[in-house]
């Protein structure tokens, strides 16, 4: 089971999809699981997505 904490780990630098399986889980061919907490950590506000790289990082946190 792949968590919020292992994505923050693996998001140090942008990185696609693919990649970021490969640092979570290498064995895994599936990026089912890892997408759908990427998408949920997307709506909740804490990674992003660039539409023209491609990449997943993580959100920049602004001081309020």
């Amino acid at each position: 089971m792949i968590t919020e904490d292992d994505v923050v780990r693996a998001l140090d630098k942008p990185r696609p999809l693919f990649s970021v399986q490969q640092v979570i889980n290498p064995g895994s061919k599936s990026t089912e699981e890892l997408h759908g907490l990427l998408m949920r950590m997307r709506d909740a506000g804490r990674v992003k997505f660039d539409i023209k790289t491609g990449r997943w990082s993580l959100a920049e946190r602004t001081a309020h």
